[in-house]
């Protein structure tokens, strides 16, 4: 009995110590996931989405979007890091319809199953002629 206890409570510590973190696609763009309490992990990846072929006037260079998800335990999920909110903090006060030369940088870092991951979206802003 005693043998099976510690074997099922070192079971348990190694699911919860070495659990994996690793990236997936989603429509062709990075999704990062943190699977399981994750005692530490930190991972930064980056995309990139070209040029359009419409006919364009450039607004501005570098523009900017950032958000931050944060998880705890994969359970509890917080925040908004979609594409169309990065791309409305980034065309935020400015007279333009999109964006060109798309990067979205990730930052994820996991401590003791908390979870963050800082998406930055970096990109040409444009108005259509």
């Amino acid at each position: 009995m005693k043998k099976m206890i510690l074997g099922l409570g070192a079971v348990v510590a190694a699911a919860i110590v070495t659990s994996c973190a690793g990236v997936t696609t989603n429509n062709g763009m990075p999704a990062l996931i943190g699977m399981g309490p994750n005692f530490f992990s930190t991972l930064k990846l980056n995309s990139y989405i070209g040029d359009v072929t419409s006919s364009y006037t450039v607004v501005k260079h570098g523009v900017t979007g950032e958000a931050t998800i944060t998880s705890f335990f994969t359970c509890v999920n917080m925040g908004d890091a979609s594409f169309e909110t990065l791309k409305s903090k980034a065309l935020e006060g400015l007279s333009a319809d999109d964006l060109i030369d798309i990067r979205v940088d990730y930052d994820q870092n996991t401590i003791c199953g908390i979870n963050t991951v800082k998406v930055k979206l970096t990109g040409t802003a444009i108005k259509y002629k």
